[in-house]
């Protein structure tokens, strides 16, 4: 196909919002229910949720529970020229606020809906001009989104990128409160990629960006869907796991093309969901009762380096090495090449970028001169991530005694409380139990409860202190490893976060990969940096 990024010359052209036009929109959609301006049409130049970003020319959208009259004098103090709120809101705020009754307002029955759809408009529709790489999935989005940037960048693309961890759009760098942000901030990062010339954006796009509306009406040029597990359950996520499969199938509601990985549960209603627009396949292995895929793996074989394999492409075969460990990570390769082939790029290409594509805090591995003590870092934290994890530490090192040191999130994912403890305890010596985030949960009540799940007869030792929880894995491992056992020490759940949100506060540790490193270093299992030495994991 043609490369959806392509346009005429460089200028980049779009019409600027007016407050009418916003309002045709809302009337159009159901959504206005009246409107106060004055009868003065304004110019519209952005849209903005958070008062911190208001600026002249903005709308600024009151919604939520927990806002303030506050955060509206700010916006409007700012400049904002409009606001936006539902009935009830609306009323409290012209009571509170002596500003708002002389900005011109909107009043709607969807704040989500409409916020979305009017933040597009406010700026200026800049998926048009920047075409927008979703990826999908429990398990593996943030690997594959970093494989697919490398890919990008290998054939002269930067991208912006919208992940987990961080969101850079040619602009601004800023880290990341959700995985995909509410739909203001989200458009505000694509114009400002518009404005720094980028032509893509690679996304991560998570259940609840989908289930409430954050990315409503973005045009996916290419929308990834990587697998479904039973993840996010709990009171403040979704009630069951209909409603989160459901969100996460939003994503092929306004795609211009699918990548789907065959080898996932649920795939018959995938496929379904997916069946409307063109659509391109990836998997490990033929399966009789499903297409054939349109990118294979096979020759899977673990390396020194990490995992290597020979993909099957429209394009023919071609040779990949991955510089990560795991067979999982072959199917978030195939679909970063997938999913880069949608916008142009050769499989040759994306196999030459994949060589030295790493991620930070996902199966980064410190390994001891003599090979027999593995540190193992990865972000694994439910059910389908662990299984993944385990099944690689058991194939690459058969036979190793393996710590894992490992929590849970309080409040959140309940299904975790039972089901990690149960998976990594099936599959280690000795596990720690520690601190994730714990939010308003006691860390030791919590760690208590998911030592309950623990499998009989394996020990577990409970250290709520995230990093005396390391400290004391290390020195057990360390012990067997002097003893003359192959060892595997597994620190999961947080990667190479810096801090740990336990009762409203951030409260800073030693993120577990700088922290296996420099245990190792001190024991002597690493040599020393030099000057100017920079330690990559694997």
């Amino acid at each position: 196909m043609g490369n959806p990024w392509a346009r005429d010359g460089d200028a980049i052209l779009f019409a600027m919002a007016t407050l009418g036009t916003i309002r045709e929109l809302l009337e159009r959609e159901g959504l206005l229910v009246r409107e106060t301006s004055g009868g003065v049409e304004r110019e519209i130049s952005g849209a903005d949720c958070d008062s911190r970003f208001a600026a002249p020319g903005h709308l600024f959208i009151c919604k939520g529970e927990r806002f303030r009259a506050v955060y509206l004098e700010q916006a409007l103090a700012a400049g904002a020229v409009a606001w936006m709120a539902e009935e009830g809101l609306a009323k409290e705020l012209d009571a509170q606020v002596p500003a708002a009754a002389c900005a011109s307002r909107l009043i709607v029955n969807d704040v989500r809906r409409a916020m979305a759809l009017t933040s597009a408009e406010a700026w200026g529709h800049p998926d048009r001009e920047v075409a927008c790489l979703g990826i999908t999935g429990t398990k593996g989005k943030t690997t594959t989104a970093h494989f697919l940037r490398e890919i990008l960048r290998a054939v002269g693309e930067e991208p912006a990128f919208m992940g987990t961890h961080e969101i850079t759009d040619g602009l601004s760098t800023e880290e990341t409160a959700n995985t995909t942000p509410e739909a203001p901030d989200l458009w505000r990062h694509l114009a400002n990629a518009r404005a720094a010339g980028r032509r893509s954006c690679v996304m991560e796009v998570s259940s609840q960006g989908l289930k409430y509306d954050r990315t409503l009406g973005l045009r996916f040029a290419v929308a990834g869907f990587l697998n479904i597990g039973n993840d996010h359950i709990s009171p403040i996520e979704h009630p069951n796991f209909e409603d989160y499969f459901a969100s996460k199938l939003r994503i092929f509601e306004n795609a211009a093309r699918a990548v789907v990985n065959l080898d996932t549960p649920e795939i018959a209603r995938i496929l379904e969901a997916s069946a409307h627009i063109p659509r391109v396949t990836v998997a490990r292995e033929e399966a009789p009762d499903l297409p054939s895929p349109d990118f294979l793996a096979t020759e899977i074989s673990h390396t020194s380096r990490g995992v290597a394999f020979t993909a099957h492409t429209p394009e023919g075969e071609v040779d990949v090495q991955l510089a990560l460990d795991g067979a999982f990570n072959v199917t978030n390769a195939l679909m970063a090449m997938a999913m880069a082939e949608g916008i142009g790029v050769s499989a040759d290409m994306a196999a030459g970028a994949l060589a030295h594509a790493t991620v930070p805090g996902r199966m980064e591995r410190f390994t001891s001169a003599d090979g027999r003590f593995q540190a193992i870092v990865d972000y694994a934290h439910n059910d389908l991530s662990y299984q993944q994890f385990f099944e690689t530490v058991e194939n690459a090192w058969p036979g190793a005694f393996v710590v894992s040191v490992f929590g849970v999130s309080g409040g959140k994912a309940l299904d975790r409380y039972h089901d990690l403890p149960a998976i990594a305890s099936a599959h280690s010596d000795i596990v720690f139990l520690t601190s994730d985030d714990p939010g308003e949960e006691d860390p030791a009540e919590l760690v208590a409860r998911i030592a309950e799940h623990v499998r009989p007869g394996v020990a577990a030792e409970q250290v709520p202190d995230r990093e005396r929880a390391v400290d004391e894995a290390f020195d057990l491992a360390l012990a067997e490893w002097r003893g003359g056992r192959e060892v595997v020490l597994c620190l999961l759940g947080k990667g190479r976060e810096n801090a740990i949100y336990a009762k409203g506060r951030s409260i800073p540790i030693e993120n577990d990969a700088l922290h296996a490193e420099r245990l190792m270093r001190e024991a002597g299992l690493l040599a020393p940096m030099g000057k100017g030495e920079v330690s990559h994991g694997i």
